[in-house]
Order: structure tokens, then C-alpha cells, then sequence
């Protein structure tokens, strides 16, 4: 007997196992589809609405959990909600992809009952979701409604407390992007400060490689409008492995000097990595998401001793343990050394775990960039070493040494 009409997605590289789930759950009146691979779930999710996606952890070429990753990056667990499905015994994975914003998980074999409770908890959710937002709301944020004065044109991505939108400015008659705190989302007035002090961080600097800041509002939700920057992530242009050495230290120089403006005005990112850096068509990067930037002046209002904040392949030791140092510019130095390694190499020193990684950060000296890419120019690598030294004295000491060393290769 039908029980529901909804959209399903699963994702399968084994066509036996999306087989078995996409016939029972047609039997129980939902619409499925099927794919057995990571890009066409990608390019499926982005162009269609399902409530609610099946997706396998293990899989060729783009995996269950990188496919999460990118999702996240434009939908919330609310949005879209995503079950993993996974093989017994593979509870590191299944750690993991929770870590990475999955919903829930199922295990292989599918208990067919246990996984269609499952299903249905989280599409009940999806839409208590859904209809939370639209009472809280009078505004839409869906292509083509209007925002305060500006007009909906494109979601563009998700973080941890809003979304980004593509939208068109009236009063500039041009593009901007829009950051905004979603419906739905009820945050302390702590988090909300959080929100707001990543435009006022913005705001204060001013450079070519920052990011720029139009403007900060609290109606009809808060948010804030920068510049639109066309082109790729730099996480996106690493994909197909490294970077020419003259983009590398191109890149770098730019980078670096961006971050010396941060600091100049006591701002520390703190999460510093590729998918924050926007490169231009013209090769210029933006440094952006500044939303867990420390600034000295406000530090202890919102961060509590102890907090681990960043992203543990790109974060210094000292953010990982704070006994080893202060969080300071030379944190941001790191988390650039690291960039630059994964320019060099095609991908950061340390991998794996969150707790992996973090112990080998503690633990380990990375492999050296020119034992992974040969032609690595001795200069370069050196910088990159020096960079990514465990211990704050013996790194860069601000963006200015730094770009004195790039500038002599």
C-alpha cells in the first residue's frame, strides 16, 4: 500500500544493492533514481529537488564522503537531509561522513524496515524544516524573489550558519554576493555576533586580495553583501593536481599580502585553506570567509580557552593544542605554508581523520615537497618547510619575511 510520495536519490556504484532499495521503496510510493557514480549525483542534486539522498561511502574515482562534502557546501542537513550507506565494521567512516554533516546511516546489508524508518524520520524532519523557515520568514530567498532590495538569482554555497546567493544590487546595477543568516536557523546572540563580525573584520581591511564588504544589515534577517568574485576556488583548480611553479609563486605573493593587511589590523583568519581563496579569471585569489577571524580586540568574548577552531589538514599545532603557543599571525603563515604545499604536490601534507590528522600534525614532520614533485625549485621548498615548522619561532614571523624570501626565487 502506498505509504508516501517523495524523491529519492541513491547513490550506488553496485547496481544490485540500488536495485533491491529502488524497488522497495517504490512499492511504498516513493519516486527513486539511480546513479553509480559521484559526478552524476553531484550534477542530479544541483539540478533537481529530492527530499532526501542515499549516497554510498565506498565508491571509484569520488567518494561517498567527498560527495557529502560538496553537497554541504550548498545545502544544509535541514535542506537536504543524506543517509550514508556503508559496509559493517567501517565505523571510521561512518564517523567521518557525521562529522561531514551526514543525517544518519544505514548499514550493509540493508535491513529494509530498520532503513525505511530511517528514510521517513528524515524526510518528517526535511519538512518541519521547511515549514519552520516559511513562518518564520516573509521574504524567499528561492530564484528570483526578492531580499530587501536585492534579487535572488543563484545559490552559490552553504556554511555553518548561512548560505551565499548570487544576487542583483539595484542601487550598484551589478551582481554582488549575498551572506545570509538562513530561515529555520535560531542562533544565540553570541553566534549571531559571530555572523556579523566576519563583515566588520572584512570591512576593516582594505586590499586587492580581501574580499570587499558593500554592506551589513539585520532585516529582514542579518546579513551582508561583497563583492562577486567569478571564477574558480582554489580547491577547485587543485583537483587536477598541482599548479606551474610562476602561478604557484604568483599565487603565493598575493596571498601573502593579503594576510599581511589582515594582520596589520590585528585580524587573524584562523581558517585559512583553498575553498576560502576565490581565483579570478585574471589569476588574482580573494581571501574570504573570514567567519572564525580573530580579532584581539574581541577574542575573549568569543572564543573559550580550549576551543579547536579550523580545519585540521590546513591548522597550526598551536590550534590543535593550545599549550604549544598563542594563536597569532604565524598561525595564518601555517595554514599558507600548507596551501603552498598542496600547490606544489597536489594535496596537503597530512590526510585522513580528523584525529589522523591532527596527531600527525603534532607528531610528524611532513614529507618534503620535492620528494613528491621533483622539479620543485629548492627556494620554493624551502619557504614551504620553513612555513609549516611545527614550533611559531621557527616559521615566518609575519607576511612581510615571507613574501622577502618569494620575492628572491
Amino acid at each position: 500500500m502506498t505509504e508516501y510520495s517523495g524523491t529519492i536519490l541513491i547513490v550506488d556504484d553496485n547496481p544490485l544493492n540500488y536495485d533491491f532499495l529502488s524497488r522497495r521503496l517504490s512499492k511504498r510510493g516513493y519516486q527513486t533514481q539511480c546513479v553509480d557514480n559521484g559526478a552524476d549525483a553531484l550534477r542530479l542534486i544541483h539540478n533537481t529537488e529530492f527530499d532526501i539522498v542515499l549516497l554510498d561511502v565506498m565508491m571509484p574515482e569520488m567518494s561517498g564522503l567527498e560527495v557529502l562534502e560538496q553537497v554541504r557546501k550548498k545545502y544544509s542537513k535541514g535542506e537536504l537531509p543524506i543517509i550514508m550507506v556503508t559496509s559493517k565494521g567501517a565505523s571510521e567512516d561512518i564517523v567521518e561522513a557525521l562529522n561531514k554533516g551526514a543525517n544518519d546511516y544505514i548499514m550493509k546489508p540493508v535491513d529494509f524496515p530498520v532503513a525505511l524508518a530511517r528514510i521517513k524520520t528524515q524526510i518528517s524532519q526535511r519538512q518541519e524544516f521547511l515549514d519552520f523557515a516559511k513562518q518564520k520568514s516573509t521574504y524567499s530567498l528561492q530564484v528570483g524573489a526578492k531580499f530587501g532590495n536585492y534579487e535572488i538569482k543563484e545559490k552559490l554555497g552553504q556554511g555553518g550558519m548561512g548560505s551565499v546567493f548570487r544576487v542583483f544590487d539595484p542601487l550598484l546595477e551589478r551582481m554582488v554576493a549575498l551572506k545570509v543568516i538562513l530561515p529555520g536557523h535560531e542562533f544565540t546572540s553570541a553566534q549571531i555576533e559571530r555572523f556579523t563580525r566576519e563583515a566588520k573584520a572584512i570591512a576593516r581591511i582594505k586590499h586587492p586580495n580581501i574580499i570587499a564588504i558593500h554592506e551589513i544589515g539585520e532585516y529582514p534577517r542579518h546579513y551582508f553583501t561583497m563583492d562577486l568574485i567569478e571564477g574558480q576556488n582554489l580547491s577547485q583548480l587543485l583537483r587536477d593536481g598541482p599548479l606551474e611553479f610562476p602561478k604557484i609563486i604568483a599565487l603565493t605573493k598575493r596571498m601573502a599580502s593579503g594576510l599581511g593587511a589582515a594582520h596589520e589590523k590585528g585580524i587573524i583568519h584562523r581558517d585559512l585553506k583553498p575553498s576560502n581563496i576565490m581565483v579570478a579569471p585574471n589569476g588574482e585569489p580573494h581571501l574570504m570567509d573570514f567567519g572564525l577571524a580573530k580579532l584581539d580586540s574581541e577574542e575573549a568574548q568569543i572564543t573559550r580557552t580550549g576551543d579547536i577552531v579550523g580545519t585540521p589538514e590546513y591548522m597550526a599545532p598551536e590550534q590543535i593544542d593550545p599549550s604549544l603557543g598563542r594563536v597569532d599571525q604565524r598561525s595564518d603563515l601555517f595554514s599558507l605554508g600548507v596551501i603552498l604545499y598542496e600547490m606544489i604536490t597536489g594535496g596537503p601534507p597530512f590526510t585522513g581523520t580528523p584525529i589522523r590528522v591532527m596527531w600527525q600534525k603534532l607528531n610528524s614532520p611532513p614529507q618534503p615537497p620535492g620528494f613528491i614533485n621533483q622539479q620543485t625549485p629548492p627556494l620554493l621548498e624551502a619557504i614551504c618547510i620553513k612555513a609549516m615548522a611545527k614550533n611559531q619561532d621557527d616559521r615566518y614571523q609575519n607576511a612581510h619575511a615571507l613574501l622577502v624570501d618569494l620575492n628572491g626565487i
